[in-house]
C-alpha cells in the first residue's frame, strides 16, 4: 500500500459515515493509521504529522481505522510491528514493540464505537510471509495470543484488544494466509466479541498477491485498492479499466456469504502515484 491512510467506502454512492461500524450498511468509511506517510515527506513540519490514534475516533467520521503495520514475520521470532514516530519503545531484549499509548487509544476508540484492526504486511515485501498452511495456523495462533483475546508475555498494547486483522499482502506470496485466516476464526467461535477479517488487494482482477485466498477463506471486507493502476476509479466510466463487477463477484462467490467489496481512494492528492479524486 502506498500509503497509510485509505479512505474507503462500500458503496460507489455512499457520502456519509455512521457513528458506529455496522457490517450491513453500505456507507461505512475505514481509514489506515500509523505510518506516518505525509510526515515522512515533510519533516519540517511536525504540526501536520499523523495524530494520535484517539484524535481519529472523537467524531463519527471513521467506522474502522486500521492500525498499519505488522511488517515482520516469518516464524523464526517474534513478529515485529512499525508505527513510524508513534511507538518506538521496544520490550527488554526484543524487537517486540510495547506501545501502552496506543493500547489506551485503542479502547478509547471502542468506547466511541470503532473498530481498530490490525493490519499486516504494507509495502516491505521482502519482510513477511509464510511457508505453508501449518506456518499459517501457528502465525495466527501467535496474532490470537498477541494482540487479540489470548495472552501472551509480550502484548504490544497491553490489555487492548483488537477487533480483528487486515491482510495487506503485496509479497505476491499468499502460501499460509488460508490456515491463517482459517485457525484465526476456530479462536473466534469462542470469544463473545465480533471479529472482522479483511483483506486489502490491489484493484488489477485477479490480484496477484492473496490469490485463491479471497475466495477460498473467509473475508468480510475487500478493501480494494481502486488506484496507482489503470482500474483506478478515475476510469470508472470504462468497463475495461474499472472493473468493479468482478470484484463484487467474487465477494459473493466468497466462504462469507456477507463479504462485501469497499471502494479503495487515496485520502489525499500525495496519497498515492494515481488515482486521487477530490469527491
Amino acid at each position: 500500500m502506498f500509503t497509510s491512510t485509505l479512505l474507503t467506502v462500500a458503496s460507489l454512492l455512499a457520502t456519509n459515515a455512521l457513528a458506529a461500524y455496522n457490517p450491513s450498511c453500505s456507507n461505512n468509511v475505514v481509514t489506515y493509521w500509523g505510518q506516518n506517510s505525509w510526515g515522512g515527506a515533510h519533516l519540517d513540519s511536525p504540526d501536520n504529522w499523523e495524530k494520535p490514534l484517539a484524535s481519529y475516533c472523537e467524531d463519527s467520521t471513521f467506522d474502522v481505522i486500521n492500525i498499519s503495520f505488522l511488517t515482520n514475520y516469518n516464524l523464526t521470532g517474534l513478529p515485529v510491528l512499525n508505527h513510524a514516530f508513534h511507538c518506538e519503545t521496544t520490550y527488554n531484549y526484543t524487537n517486540t514493540l510495547h506501545c501502552p499509548d496506543i493500547g489506551t487509544d485503542i479502547k478509547k476508540c471502542q468506547d466511541n464505537g470503532k473498530k481498530i484492526v490490525l493490519s499486516l504486511g504494507g509495502g516491505n515485501i521482502y519482510t513477511y510471509g509464510l511457508s505453508s498452511e501449518a506456518d499459517g495456523q501457528a502465525f495466527a495462533d501467535t496474532v490470537w495470543n498477541m494482540f487479540l483475546g489470548g495472552t501472551h508475555k509480550y502484548r504490544p498494547y497491553d490489555d487492548a484488544v483488537l477487533d480483528g486483522v487486515d491482510l495487506d499482502i503485496e509479497s505476491g506470496e499468499h502460501t499460509g494466509y488460508i490456515g491463517f485466516i482459517n485457525r484465526l476464526r476456530s479462536h473466534f467461535g469462542g470469544a463473545s466479541k465480533q471479529y472482522i477479517i479483511s483483506a486489502a488487494p490491489q484493484c488489477v482482477y485477479p490480484d496477484a498477491n492473496l490469490g485463491s485466498t479471497l475466495s477460498g477463506a473467509w473475508i468480510d471486507n475487500n478493501y480494494v485498492q481502486f488506484y496507482n493502476n489503470p482500474c483506478n476509479l478515475a476510469n470508472m466510466d470504462n468497463q475495461w479499466n474499472f472493473d468493479y463487477t468482478s470484484w463484487d463477484k467474487l465477494a459473493k462467490s466468497n466462504p462469507n456469504s456477507n463479504s462485501k467489496v469497499y471502494v479503495g481512494l487515496p485520502a489525499g492528492p500525495g496519497a498515492a502515484g494515481n488515482g486521487y479524486l477530490d469527491l
